[in-house]
């Protein structure tokens, strides 16, 4: 093996996600994948020996960390306690509220993380919330919100909810962070009070990776026409800074190791402002390694510099793997630093082409990552990156000469100027269901991963490009053609998902091609749970949306949390103003019509549907149990169970007309 820091830290990532997700079936069938490539590659003895140990070390890692570090912390969910911990992070909110993370002693365990949502504190960096008699509750992911993930990543397993009494104790033990804290909110209120709504919110993100407040259309639009990714502050956005801060120090003739010094305090300064990323982390690792390369004079290369930032991060922190931002960096910089370069390796006099192709494979290799996080991915991103990455870049220079230079120089005006295009281009193209592709469930997930895995071991067995790229061209085709059977078979049955957390609960039923919304909850982040449900499944049009608690609110939610959806007919559960609209009418218990219909008990209330997806009634009640699903025009008996927390919150029902069914959690 020549280049054994790569296989050093494949091995090590293989042995966390082994550790953490790899189990079952899943365990053995990836396993003898990888014991049959290495046989056919026939890897050396000495290097098999390094392989397996730098597996078996992340794997006893990761369970022994999950052993005596997780499962200790985890195991005081739903517990009564107090906790003093010193602030270490805090993410703002609209008015004076903020999410607090804190650092203190846990059931005798030093060092724990957990998060308090307060306000009224105006608290900084190192102070001390005194927490009394709160309740210590576990993340968990759902459908819209990964939150178990987000925090686990950053190795938050437990929140401290409802306490007693919080008290603040100031401390002032922090200047040089509170003073970075104060200076980024001051750079960002200065964007937005400099550049218009959206160049302002837009900027905001490039730079400091600030997305509070950032309209979810134009966020939907800028990730549909595949420009999103420069709204997270990453490889991109690290390499455009350390490139203009060392041709700045290269015309100053500091010589070869100042510069480098003096890059990586202001990165270290950058980072900071930007909240420490785990993408920046990444970028900056690597870029440290190609410029002390020139330092040493040795020979920088891209994936030794990817595998040793990766291996440095893991080693740090085993729950890496379950942060989707490092894992989309990593896949974005293999395809843009390793893959897409040696597939046009050829390419020597086609600069334009070998651009493409480049963009091209960047995109196949974050594809599967796309779908699992997303639900969706573009399909137009190579053209649009080639088209837009320049104008984003540029505007990024120019915030950055703002921010380093205090707002001195007046540069925000061009960097509107540029960005003005993107967000205009990107509205119309995200219009359009040609540009981004939607392949929904978890199904959808493993055949899309099985396809990888093939191109894989193909480009590993015969090492040849032709063939690489036939195998990618084919596999792409596979999941295609897939989607398109799945999608028919999905239109032509009738669905009925219960979408939401809490109290934030929405029903979608769907039926060839047309959708009916009921809000049964009457809180407002139901439209974020129906929006992502109707994305997923390429739907922009919806028959009716029934409001059924605090009406006038709801409208104004899904209003403005569904702008992409054209809703046709809006029904309220009584006579009520509400303002704005001439198309809203009084659905009193009765909806649609009546006749051999399907009736859904579930925790929330009662829903009453036929088998066409019109809807009957509708009831909803405080009463939770379980969900049962009956009627004999569509011959079906399904009693569900609650989930561990006593909901059963989304999850999706597929009736057919042979009486068949299938149940899917969302």
């Amino acid at each position: 093996m020549k280049r054994k820091m790569i296989g050093a830290a494949a091995a090590y990532l293989a042995g966390l996600f082994f550790a953490s997700f790899f189990t079952g079936i899943k365990f053995a069938a990836i396993l003898i994948l990888i014991f049959t490539l290495v046989i056919i590659k026939g890897i050396k003895s000495r290097d098999l020996l390094m392989l397996f140990v730098c597996f078996s070390c992340a794997f006893i890692v990761s369970k022994t960390y999950e052993h005596f570090y997780y499962d200790r912390i985890v195991s005081l969910s739903g517990s009564l306690g107090n906790f003093d911990g010193r602030i270490v992070e805090i993410e703002n909110y609209a008015g004076d509220l903020a999410l607090y993370t804190l650092k203190g002693n846990l059931d005798g365990v030093s060092g724990v993380k957990v998060t308090y949502l307060g306000s009224g504190f105006n608290a900084e960096y190192g102070d001390i919330l005194h927490l009394k008699g709160c309740t210590f509750s576990k993340y968990k992911n759902d459908y819209v919100f990964r939150n178990k993930d987000i925090f686990m990543s950053e190795g938050i397993f437990l929140s401290a909810d409802y306490p007693e009494s919080a008290e603040l104790e100031r401390t002032n033990s922090r200047p040089v962070k509170n003073s970075l804290a104060g200076y980024r909110e001051k750079m960002i209120s200065r964007f937005r009070s400099s550049m218009d709504g959206e160049t302002g919110d837009f900027i905001s993100a490039m730079v400091f990776g600030e997305k509070r407040g950032f309209d979810p259309d134009m966020r939907t639009s800028l990730y549909r026409s595949g420009v999103g990714h420069v709204m997270a502050v990453s490889g991109l956005h690290v390499s455009v800074i350390a490139v203009m801060l060392m041709a700045l120090f290269k015309r100053l003739r500091l010589g070869r190791v100042l510069p480098f010094v003096f890059m990586n305090i202001l990165m270290f300064l950058f980072i900071s402002m930007a909240e420490r990323p785990v993408s920046a982390i990444r970028a900056s690792i690597m870029i440290d390694f190609v410029y002390s390369a020139k330092i040493f004079r040795r020979q920088s290369d891209t994936f030794n510099s990817l595998a040793a930032a990766v291996l440095i991060i893991c080693v740090s922190n085993p729950y890496a793997v379950y942060s989707s931002g490092f894992l989309l960096s990593v896949t974005a910089s293999f395809g843009i630093g390793v893959f897409g370069p040696y597939m046009t390796k050829n390419f020597t006099d086609r600069k334009f082409a070998k651009s493409a192709v480049i963009m091209t494979c960047t995109s196949l290799c974050i594809f599967p990552l796309s779908i699992k996080y997303f639900g969706e991915t573009s399909l137009v991103s190579p053209v649009t990156n080639l088209l837009f990455l320049p104008l984003c870049s540029a505007a990024l220079v120019l915030g950055a000469i703002f921010v380093i230079t205090g707002g001195f120089l007046p540069v925000l005006g061009l960097a509107e100027f540029l960005l003005r295009p993107v967000i205009a281009a990107s509205d119309i193209i995200s219009q359009n269901d040609l540009t981004y592709f939607c392949f929904p469930g978890e199904n959808s997930v493993i055949i899309i991963f099985a396809l990888a895995a093939v191109v894989v071991s193909v480009h590993v067995v015969f090492s040849r490009r032709p063939l690489t790229a036939l195998a990618m061209a084919a596999a792409f085709s596979a999941v295609m053609i897939c989607s398109a059977i799945s999608g028919r078979s999905v239109n032509e049955s009738l669905r009925i998902a219960f979408l939401g957390s809490g109290r934030n609960n929405a029903a979608v039923i769907t039926y060839k091609g047309s959708a009916r919304i009921f809000d049964l909850g009457g809180y407002h982040n139901a439209p974020v749970y129906v929006r992502k449900y109707l994305g997923e499944n390429g739907i922009s049009v919806a028959d009716s949306i029934v409001l059924t608690k605090n009406e006038p609110s709801q409208y104004s939610a899904y209003i403005s949390g569904l702008k992409p959806v054209t809703v046709e007919k809006w029904y309220t559960s009584d006579d009520i103003f509400v303002y704005g609209s001439a198309n809203i009418s009084s659905a009193g218990d009765e909806i649609g019509f009546s006749g051999n219909s399907l009736e859904i008990a579930y925790y929330g209330g009662e829903l009453n549907a036929d088998l066409a997806g019109n809807v009957i009634s509708v009831k909803p009640s405080g009463n939770r149990g379980s969900l049962i699903v009956s009627g004999d025009a569509m011959n079906h008996d399904i009693l569900i169970d609650r989930d561990e927390n006593g909901g059963i919150d989304n999850f999706e029902i597929t009736l057919f007309e042979d009486g068949r069914y299938k149940f899917r959690r969302l």
